[in-house]
């Protein structure tokens, strides 16, 4: 492109870009803070937890997965929906019974330990709800999610649109020093928008895998397209028709498949 075509490219993308960044950014705000909190979400609640550690005993053996899935039943007649076997001898068997519910078992006896971290796991199950469908109440939900999708959209214009924008009209080194370095002398409007151009030079490879990864996710069509691309058949969708058994048949199926 020519200099007076690319000008008006560079105009045409900026207020593309600006406006985008000022409807969707505080929706981009709370994913990006929510999906940080997520990231640590085990960490944090097995350090919440390490009171429930068991003392293994010399020699035991765990019980298989069939024995603790008969006493979590015990307690809780409800289905189980996953369970987490840690390879850490000292760690107890997690045993989801319902999305906000857990139990925790020694893996040695079978002997419920409780509940764990009732309101960690309850503050990281309201994160995931604010991350996915900006804490929407399930009959709107689909409302929520189509928000959070169509931000995570804007979100990769925005970062495939910024290198764009950073191109200095000049290449020389002192644009490229300019646009590329960090300047903590400045003040005010400079200062933000130098450290705008620069942190957004560094990060945005980063940042398009992780929004791409996350608009494939946020839509349907995308997902199965990245399965048909590797050679791979679409999942079957939520409504499809599943083989009839029982729910703790159906539990316990999840269960195997997850630990």
């Amino acid at each position: 492109l020519g200099a007076p075509q690319l000008m008006n490219s560079r105009k045409i993308v900026f207020w593309c870009h600006l406006p985008v960044g000022s409807i969707a950014g505080v929706v981009i705000l709370s994913m990006c803070v929510t999906g940080v909190l997520l990231a640590f979400d085990r960490q944090i609640i097995s350090y919440a937890e390490r009171g429930f550690r068991v003392d293994p005993p010399a020699g035991a053996q765990r019980l298989s997965l069939e024995m603790l899935l008969d006493k979590a039943h015990a307690t809780n007649p409800n289905p189980p929906t996953s369970i987490a076997w840690k390879s850490d001898p000292s760690s107890p068997v997690e045993i989801a019974v319902g999305r906000n519910q857990s139990l925790l078992l020694n893996p040695y006896s079978g002997a419920i330990l409780g509940e764990g971290a009732t309101r960690t796991r309850a503050f990281f199950h309201s994160v995931e709800d604010l991350h996915r469908w900006l804490a929407a109440s399930p009959e709107k939900r689909a409302t929520g999610r189509a928000v959070t999708a169509a931000c995570n959209l804007g979100f990769l214009f925005l970062v495939l649109s910024g290198p764009f924008l950073w191109l200095p009209r000049t290449w020389t080194s002192t644009a490229v020093r300019a646009g590329t370095r960090l300047k903590f002398s400045l003040t005010g409007k400079a200062r933000d928008f130098n450290w705008h151009n620069v942190i957004g030079f560094w990060t945005c490879i980063p940042l398009a895998i992780i929004v791409l990864c996350a608009v494939v996710m946020s839509y349907p069509s995308a997902n199965n397209l990245v399965y048909r691309i590797t050679g791979n058949t679409p999942p079957a969708s939520n409504g499809a028709q599943q083989p009839t058994a029982s729910p703790q048949q159906i539990g316990r199926a999840s269960c195997r498949e997850r630990v």
